[in-house]
């Protein structure tokens, strides 16, 4: 889970806590770490993204469904003969190595945004594909007259409500964030936003932004480095923020309150 915190007036992530065991290995942070860090005087505010979390997400849970029946299906056709149960071991066991390879992939390629977007300069080390995502990111930006004023990776608390986040990119009137697709049959330009992601942008931005901000995910297929600019209207943005705020209480109320 994601939290951030402010200590001498910066914020600062707590995803990960030192390991009892073994205090130079870490950890993803748990509600209990909150908890313990809220008795130490330290408050830890949930992310917006842990916060949305206790909504379930259609569009996930089918892609991991249909994960685990790629694995079964090829473990079939393979002709393993094993008992059953072993034989869902094994399937969850490579299904969470697809799984794990997904996140990674985006966090890859959300670094690699931060590092050279807007650089005068790329490595020549830099895959063709990774090139050419900057490049059209970049395009898709001046487009729309924002250029290399527009502050990456930002950290910010909501004192107000309770929680925080890191926007992907933010100003004064514009909020983005990036989303990824690792295979070039799953990108549907114009339809890949979906009600969360919305929800994220509205509580960043509202958070973030001036009134009338604008607020955008960029997709982006890291098979082909082809990009999907996609903005959301206003009535959307309003009509997200509430529902988000309807999870932070509920977060708030069944799980945990950095207010008290």
């Amino acid at each position: 889970m994601h939290f951030y915190t402010e200590k001498n007036g910066k914020v600062e992530p707590r995803h990960f806590v030192p390991m009892s065991k073994d205090p130079n290995r870490t950890r993803a942070s748990r509600i209990t770490d909150a908890k313990k860090a809220l008795k130490d005087g330290e408050v830890w505010m949930p992310s917006v993204t842990t916060v949305l979390n206790i909504l379930d997400k259609t569009a996930l849970v089918n892609w991991k469904v249909d994960k685990h029946l790629d694995e079964a299906y090829r473990m079939a056709r393979d002709g393993q003969n094993v008992l059953l149960d072993e034989w869902k071991d094994k399937v969850k066991a490579r299904t969470q190595e697809a799984l794990d390879a997904a996140p990674q992939a985006g966090t890859d390629i959300h670094k690699i945004l931060e590092d050279y977007l807007w650089s005068e300069s790329l490595p020549n080390t830099l895959p063709q594909v990774e090139i050419d995502i900057i490049k059209n990111v970049e395009k898709a930006l001046a487009q729309r007259g924002i250029g290399a004023e527009i502050e990456k990776e930002k950290y910010f608390i909501n004192s107000e409500h309770g929680f925080a986040g890191c926007a992907d990119l933010v100003s004064d009137t514009w909020v983005i964030d990036y989303k990824s697709k690792q295979e070039a049959d799953k990108f549907k330009v114009g339809k890949m936003q979906y009600p969360e992601h919305i929800r994220q942008l509205a509580a960043y931005g509202k958070s973030m932004c001036k009134d009338g901000f604008r607020a955008a995910n960029i997709f982006i297929c890291l098979e082909t480095g082809e990009i999907d600019f996609h903005e959301s209207n206003h009535e959307n943005l309003q009509k997200g923020f509430l529902t988000f705020l309807d999870c932070l209480s509920i977060y708030k109320r069944e799980t945990y309150n950095p207010l008290g």
